[in-house]
């Protein structure tokens, strides 16, 4: 369609086989009743992703735990390495003295021949609600010999969230460090 004079509508831009609209040009907006459906749509998946999103948190945090031990008696081994003395590692919540649970930080020190410690790192985490990790029965702390080896049998640290163990670390009397997952099927 040509226009045909100064006051005559302009020429519609649609192809051929399309008609010019005609009238008034319908709204594009976003009605309120769509958008609320929309909205109610999201919460409904969003409350449904929630616990799922929570138990992936908590192992993200379990398998960080994990890591930075695997990454601190790592550390130990290679000072007692490095140093050519023995250096001993246990879980410490103030940088001062040994505790019992790993997940709120540890202390590398070097032990004296008088039975002293003297300390040279700290590592201060922040705790984490129901995470725990605790050594095996009667070896609170370990030591590595100058060799790299480990005093003693067998270490294990279980990582326990919920009272379920989520994750272990193992040091070998060779001094050699190890981690993995656990199924969460045991108890702590």
């Amino acid at each position: 369609m040509a226009a045909a004079g100064p006051g005559a509508e302009a020429e519609c831009m649609r192809p051929a086989h399309a008609p010019c609209p005609v009238g008034p040009r319908p709204a594009r907006g976003v009605h309120l009743t769509e958008l609320l459906v929309v909205v109610v749509v999201l919460a409904v998946l969003v409350s449904l992703a929630l616990p799922a999103l929570g138990t992936a948190l908590e192992q993200l945090q379990s398998d960080r735990l994990r890591m930075q031990l695997h990454s601190a008696l790592n550390q130990a081994r290679a000072a007692a390495l490095s140093r050519r003395r023995t250096i001993g590692i246990c879980p410490s919540p103030d940088g001062l003295t040994c505790g019992d649970d790993w997940s709120h930080g540890w202390l590398l020190y070097q032990p004296g021949h008088d039975g002293s410690t003297a300390p040279f790192l700290h590592q201060a985490l922040t705790p984490r609600r129901r995470l725990a990790a605790r050594s095996t029965t009667g070896r609170p702390a370990l030591e590595f010999r100058a060799n790299g080896r480990s005093h003693g049998r067998n270490a294990r640290i279980l990582i326990c969230q919920h009272g379920r163990a989520q994750a272990e670390v193992v040091v070998s009397n060779t001094g050699r460090v190890r981690s993995q997952r656990l199924d969460g099927d045991s108890g702590c």
